[in-house]
């Protein structure tokens, strides 16, 4: 007779069912297989011998599945959920960092010790050029990878996940590099006496502090200039290009930003408008705002070599484009203005990633909150 659990039950023309999880399909959701038979013996019987199939096909698996082949069926079962761009750079790390190191290996080969070791030569002599070790953050994405890949083995094979242990090495937290007022004033200064498409660039991403793939893809459209609203909705990126054909390494496309929090409208002070209502009055609609012909936006690229040479121009230190970015949000979080409302304008999906990047109290505020608190 059926007992409670067994998943065994007489069906309604006579025959009895068994039904059993055979394992997961390749998005981890499980799967589930029936048998059937006359009596409720045979019925048992044929779920034990289709289990014991199962466990047969598991242990091939386990003894024959190589990282390689691992990391390869992974990384095909995540494309539908990552960007473009996400997963190039997990492929590079795959090819260049993984697979040469163990793609050969037997996956139920691979220990938890062995992998402390890999990581520790990465960290001491990861570099591709062979000059040195690679940084925490790098041998951080690449375990991360590692770890990603063995938990799915784990899960769809029956794998043990030996990468559950790895001992992460611990990054340092680099301080944010802003530009200062003498910095900001003398780009101005030079951006004033050489007007191009890069004095609304630097406005526009000193006002609002927005990314430079976001700067790139923005279009007429996305500015309601009645209203004063700048709307974010899409980011260019430069990824790798599968076409053989093609002599181009790289090629752009045009997606979704960074995170569903990167989709937001930011409010453009007046000053701003009127410039970017000048600079857009000849472009159409779906016109590229910032674009030599209002078609094919910037490329990023070009973008980065203009500040860099506005830069050198202006005797100014060398610096990212992104320094614009953090020279924004800082200024707005010490003049004490609202950290949700930045949060917000910057896309972040947290204001605790605000308040740990931008807000920092002076030595002068701290000792003149201490002064106060101090009782003589």
């Amino acid at each position: 007779m059926s007992r409670k659990g067994e998943n065994i039950y007489k069906r309604a023309d006579g025959r009895w069912e068994g039904r059993f999880k055979y394992g997961f399909d390749k998005n981890g959701k499980a799967k589930y297989k029936s048998v059937y038979a006359k009596t409720y013996k045979d019925c048992k019987e044929k779920m034990n011998n289709e289990k014991n199939v199962r466990d047969t096909e598991k242990n091939n698996i386990k003894i024959s599945l190589t990282v390689k082949e691992l990391l390869l069926i992974w990384i095909e079962c995540i494309l539908i959920n990552i960007k473009k761009s996400t997963a190039d750079t997990y492929m590079a790390i795959i090819d260049n960092h993984i697979i040469p190191s163990m793609g050969n290996m037997s996956v139920n080969m691979v220990s938890t010790e062995y992998l402390n070791k890999f990581t520790s030569e990465k960290i001491n002599n990861g570099r591709l050029d062979g000059k040195g070790g690679l940084s925490a953050k790098t041998v951080q994405n690449i375990v991360g990878v590692i770890k990603s890949a063995f938990k799915y083995s784990e899960k769809i094979y029956g794998i043990k996940n030996p990468a559950a242990f790895i001992t992460m090495p611990k990054t340092q937290k680099k301080e944010i590099e802003v530009l200062s007022d003498l910095e900001v004033m003398k780009i101005k200064e030079y951006c004033n006496k050489n007007p191009d498409y890069f004095t609304v660039i630097y406005d526009l991403c000193l006002s609002t502090g927005i990314r430079i793939g976001e700067l790139c893809a923005l279009q007429c459209e996305d500015i309601d200039f009645e209203n004063g609203i700048l709307t974010i909705r899409k980011t260019i990126q430069r990824v790798k290009n599968n076409d053989n054909s093609s002599d181009c390494k790289t090629k752009i496309i045009i997606s979704s930003p960074k995170t569903k929090n990167s989709l937001r409208k930011i409010p453009l002070p007046e000053g701003l408008i009127k410039k970017l209502q000048e600079f857009v009055a000849s472009k159409g609609e779906k016109d590229f705002i910032f674009s030599f012909d209002g078609k094919k936006p910037l490329d990023v690229r070009t973008v980065q070599k203009k500040f860099a040479c506005i830069l050198k121009k202006c005797k100014i230190r060398k610096v990212k484009f992104h320094i614009l970015r953090h020279t924004m949000a800082s200024k707005w979080a010490n003049s004490n203005f609202d950290i949700k409302g930045l949060s917000e304008i910057l896309g972040h999906s947290s204001v605790n990633i605000t308040l740990s990047l931008y807000v920092h109290s002076s030595v002068e505020t701290k000792r003149k909150h201490m002064n106060e608190l101090f009782v003589a």
